[in-house]
């Protein structure tokens, strides 16, 4: 899949199954990680190109982007400021 103008496919890192403290975390109750990694993004715009690359892992705002599933795994499409950070 390809973004057009300033958009971005991201994946999100599964969520962790051992909490902070070293508890297992039911299925249940993990909550989605904002940590990504970015599949593919658009040529941006002429007044704003394209920062991000393929392969960088970032950080985005928490409930963003429209859910698309690819091969059986979640994917999120969103715009490029919602990316907060790169790694």
């Amino acid at each position: 899949m390809k973004p057009i103008r300033s958009n971005v496919l991201v994946k999100p890192f599964p969520p962790s199954e051992i909490s902070e403290g070293g508890i297992f975390v039911p299925l249940s109750v993990r909550k989605e990680n904002n940590r990504v990694t970015i599949i593919s993004v658009g040529n941006g715009t002429k007044d704003r190109p394209m920062q991000f690359k393929p392969g960088q892992v970032a950080f985005r705002v928490k409930d963003w982007g429209t859910p698309v599933e690819i091969e059986g795994e979640m994917h999120y499409l969103m715009d490029d400021s919602a990316i907060l950070a790169t790694e």
